[in-house]
């Protein structure tokens, strides 16, 4: 028996406990996608197969894909600043009672002007909201000197609180500001880690203080900057769109923005919901999502909006009778 002893305490050396496995943790995160084609069209029943999903640059598996009809809030933001003419803002008026005019049962409505003390204290219906631009439009409140825009969307950002998916802000103004107490990075971080989805109209001339900066059948110059806003409304998956008044007045073109403005509100309404199991995002983690056959389908890389990077995501909540589940396949 003494003999053994060696060879025991031998394999006790060798021998090392296992570590209990560790579960890697990971985040549900759902992703509002649109997808438009070059009408600017909602592309309907797509599958999770026709989607290629990238998180900090490495793929990432669809576990579920459906389209979200619910009821969506909808922040409404104009700019009365003094620096917006009457008839920029007679149009600021009467297209965002356009826009509000396509809204379905359950749709709420935040209501904010730049300059005035704070938005709507409590959402409105459509109704409600058509009959108070009516009101703004035929009698323009005081006109301050700034344009506080920052401030505006701040205060309606605010008021989503919490967040729910889809929630939006939609701006009819310029996309400079000025005068406003809070800052642009304070703005963008708030409207990216909600997941708010931010979309503009503006009917000023965008070109007018450097013509030569666009010309149509040439790429914008090289000297030709982003306004802040208007980079921010590309972060969320959208943009800033510029139609001055001077080429709206021509025949036909305002039915062809009604048009544009009911495209926009069908976008609003039914996004794609994507969920994704992916490990845990730090705050700005890029995201890339794209359709592998776009030709087929008359999509171009800019038809495609979802929020360009990440700030964090949720637990997902049970499907609702609203989210429609797409083929699996």
């Amino acid at each position: 028996m003494k003999r053994a002893a060696p060879l025991v305490i031998a394999l006790l050396a060798c021998w090392q406990p296992t570590a209990p496995a560790q579960e890697v943790s990971s985040d549900i995160c759902e992703i509002p996608v649109v997808v438009a084609d070059y009408n600017n069209r909602l592309v309907r029943y797509l599958k999770p197969s026709d989607f290629s999903v990238r998180i900090a640059g490495e793929p990432s598996a669809i576990s579920e894909l459906s389209v979200d009809a619910g009821p969506k809030r909808i922040a409404i933001v104009l700019d009365s600043s003094s620096k917006v003419p009457q008839d920029e803002w007679k149009l600021q008026t009467e297209m965002a009672e356009e826009t509000v005019s396509h809204a379905r049962t359950g749709d709420e409505f935040f209501l904010a002007v730049s300059g005035s003390n704070s938005p709507s204290e409590a959402f409105l219906s459509s109704t409600e909201l058509a009959a108070r631009l009516r009101g703004l439009g035929a009698s323009r409140p005081n006109s301050p000197p700034n344009e506080q825009i920052y401030d505006a969307l701040g205060e309606v950002a605010r008021n989503f609180n919490p967040p729910k998916f889809g929630d939006t802000i939609f701006l009819f103004g310029h996309s400079r500001d000025s005068g406003s107490s809070t800052s642009f990075d304070a703005l963008r971080h708030l409207i990216l880690k909600n997941r708010l989805r931010f979309l503009a109209v503006s009917f000023e001339d965008r070109f007018a203080e450097n013509p030569q900066a666009f010309k149509p059948s040439k790429s914008v110059s090289g000297g030709f900057q982003l306004a802040p806003l208007e980079a921010l409304s590309s972060d969320t998956g959208y943009y800033f769109s510029f139609h001055a008044v001077r080429d709206l007045s021509y025949p036909g073109q305002i039915p062809l923005f009604k048009n544009f403005l009911t495209d926009l509100y069908t976008w609003i309404s039914e996004p794609y919901r994507i969920r994704a199991s992916v490990s845990p995002v730090q705050e700005g983690t890029t995201l890339e999502i794209s359709l592998p056959e776009m030709d087929t389908r008359k999509v171009s890389q800019r038809g495609i909006h979802f929020p360009h990077s990440m700030y964090g995501c949720t637990e997902a909540k049970p499907r609702t009778d609203d989210q429609r589940p797409t083929a699996q396949s």
